[in-house]
């Protein structure tokens, strides 16, 4: 008797389980990415090679058809490094920083000579084989050598994210830092 009584209790929660899960839809999420500043950190590091700032941006992101990421082997158009006139191709990268350095009180842009960006890529997320709503943290790295920025510099980023149908998210600021 206990036995028939905890395998029809047991056979009521599996399908209570099942009814629910059939009633969650997935997230209905705009097929252009979204994201939203969640942290910066950055540490000292003393080494030989010399002195610099790790910096590691962490943004929260949304995707409607989860078409996101890029991987190393993708270097063709859309992806390729230059464009059709031999110009750097922004979409070769997916993952934008601008940064931006405090003067005078206000935050300005600030460019790096030549074509050093610290624009750069993420990986595919998974999974790769469906198109499908996709939401978590991004985070990226950096490193800031030594004279990149004046020591004491006030520094904050300007991010945005590319998917692969090259939709470009919205634009976040993080907090600032202060490069040593």
């Amino acid at each position: 008797m206990l036995t028939i009584r905890t395998l029809v209790l047991g056979a009521s929660f599996l399908l209570a389980g099942a009814g629910l899960s059939s009633c969650l839809t997935a997230p209905d999420y705009p097929d252009t990415p979204s994201i939203e500043f969640e942290n910066i950190r950055s540490e000292r590091v003393v080494a030989d090679i010399g002195n610099y700032d790790t910096v590691t941006v962490t943004v929260s992101f949304r995707d409607g058809d989860g078409d996101l990421g890029l991987d190393n082997s993708e270097t063709n158009a859309p992806y390729n490094l230059n464009d059709a006139s031999g110009q750097p191709n922004k979409f070769y990268n997916n993952y934008f920083f601008q940064p931006q350095i405090l003067r005078d009180g206000t935050f300005v842009d600030f460019n790096f000579t030549g074509s050093f960006r610290y624009d750069s890529r993420f990986p595919r997320i998974p999974p790769i084989d469906r198109n499908e709503p996709k939401r978590g943290n991004l985070s990226f790295g950096l490193q800031i050598f030594q004279g990149t920025f004046p020591a004491g510099s006030q520094v904050r980023f300007k991010v945005s994210i590319a998917d692969r149908a090259l939709n470009v998210s919205n634009e976040v600021i993080t907090d600032p830092i202060t490069i040593q």
